[in-house]
């Protein structure tokens, strides 16, 4: 009986410790959405579903396809741009050996001018592509980030905006000059 009540008090004791911090922290979970979706990419977004607010209609998961779709092709050009930047430079190394018999590339047999510029331009496109990359790498991590701001800013009717039109006498003759006044009221 003792353990059975010991069992109980501590189960009792544990429960009401957890229900004590259970209000969302804005900070920790824009904080959580950025860092996650910097390890692994979208899964900020994803992570954003959870606080959407009940009257968006759509999902945020259908980012997911985009920003996979956008990094893996960014990520194919770096790879297939990378592959011909290299075979075209290594045929140019081996052709300044004497017994090297040039091969065609693409079925074509390029100059050493045009195999030159086919290395710079596959280089650039390379260099390129690996920005391409990094800019939409970066582009989903701001997303994520400013979607949480989004989803956790204030939006309801307690927050109230109104342009007023004073006019102030400004000389001695009594002509009114219209200006322009912004209030903010927030209500509590």
């Amino acid at each position: 009986m003792i353990r059975f009540c010991t069992f109980i008090f501590i189960l009792l004791k544990l429960t009401t410790y957890s229900q004590v911090n259970d209000s969302l922290n804005d900070d920790d979970f824009i904080h959580r959405s950025t860092i996650l979706s910097s390890i692994i990419p979208a899964s900020g977004q994803i992570h954003n579903n959870s606080i959407k607010p009940k009257d968006i209609k759509n999902r945020l998961w259908w980012k997911v396809p985009l920003v996979y779709g956008a990094l893996s092709t960014s990520g194919y050009f770096i790879f297939f741009n990378h592959n011909e930047y290299a075979f075209i430079r290594n045929e140019r190394l081996n052709r300044l050996d004497p017994s090297y018999s040039h091969k065609l590339y693409n079925g074509i047999y390029y100059t050493e001018s045009q195999l030159k510029l086919l290395q710079s331009q596959y280089q650039r496109w390379r260099d390129l592509s690996v920005i391409s990359f990094l800019g939409i790498y970066i582009l989903q991590i701001i997303d994520a980030n400013v979607e949480a701001h989004l989803f956790l800013f204030d939006s309801s009717d307690k927050l109230s905006f109104r342009l007023t039109y004073p006019s102030i006498n400004t000389d001695l003759r009594s002509l009114n000059t219209p200006q322009l006044t912004l209030t903010y009221r927030f209500k509590k």
